[in-house]
């Protein structure tokens, strides 16, 4: 059990569920229509537990306050909500698919705001000192992504491309030489320090139809949440792969 501000997440052990080979593409065509979706994450005790996911759930640590927007605003924070505390305040970005998304700058106590740039945002690092954010969409036939960097100079926001990516980052996490591990809607890649890609597994079984939410690594091991189950696998030895389901 974790406690966050004023919410409690209460996770499962993933240990509890069972080892299944991966699904087919086919069976993962069937899987598209389950009702179950899986978020994995790291506990207080940085140990990997799942639950069920929630496109509600606030990514990264709740916000102190409420965000009261201007009236010319009101529609621009709508969508998956990411947080990151950041030294002068708070970054707040949203992901609303289609409909695009917005990235702000709030300060300490929330009184004042900016917007920093539009797109679908997906999660937000902070590595060194500097900001880097995962932006991107996959609709219809359509999925590209980037990793820019922002930083403040003189009292103004740069937005700075670092990468494009070769689809839609739908989630990313860190490795321990601070690497980005990202799920895209198409398979799993690895970005380091040069902003060079490494193509880790090129077409995933659930490209088009499980929607991965949520990727964690725990020493050499890859758990990634998504519709349906969560495949577990190995970052040396990625031809290891289990699928697990309740």
């Amino acid at each position: 059990m974790l406690t966050i501000g004023t919410i409690i997440l209460v996770g499962n052990p993933i240990k509890e569920l069972k080892a299944n080979e991966p699904p087919t593409q086919q069976q993962a065509q069937k899987l598209n229509q389950s009702k179950e979706s899986f978020d994995v994450y790291l506990n207080s005790e940085n140990k990997i537990e799942y639950r069920k996911y929630d496109f509600r759930r606030i990514k990264g640590t709740e916000l102190p306050f409420k965000i009261i927007p201007n009236k010319e605003d009101k529609y621009s924070f709508e969508g998956i909500q990411t947080n990151l505390k950041i030294k002068d305040g708070w970054l707040v970005g949203y992901d609303y698919g289609e409909f695009r998304g917005n990235l702000f700058w709030f300060n300490e106590d929330g009184t004042k705001y900016e917007k920093i740039t539009t797109g679908n945002i997906k999660n937000i690092f902070e590595i060194n000192g500097k900001i880097f954010i995962t932006e991107g969409l996959a609709h219809l036939s359509m999925s590209s992504g980037q990793i820019f960097q922002i930083e403040k100079k003189n009292d103004n926001w740069i937005v700075e491309k670092k990468v494009e990516l070769p689809a839609a980052p739908y989630a990313t996490t860190l490795t321990k030489d601070k690497e980005f591990l990202i799920v895209t809607s198409h398979g799993l890649i690895k970005v380091n320090q040069d902003f060079e890609i490494e193509t880790l597994i090129k077409e995933g079984f659930w490209k088009v139809y499980l929607y991965p939410n949520s990727i964690q690594i725990t020493g050499e091991d890859i758990y990634i949440g998504m519709r349906g189950g969560i495949l577990k696998t190995e970052l040396n030895n990625l031809t290891n792969q289990i699928w697990l389901t309740k």
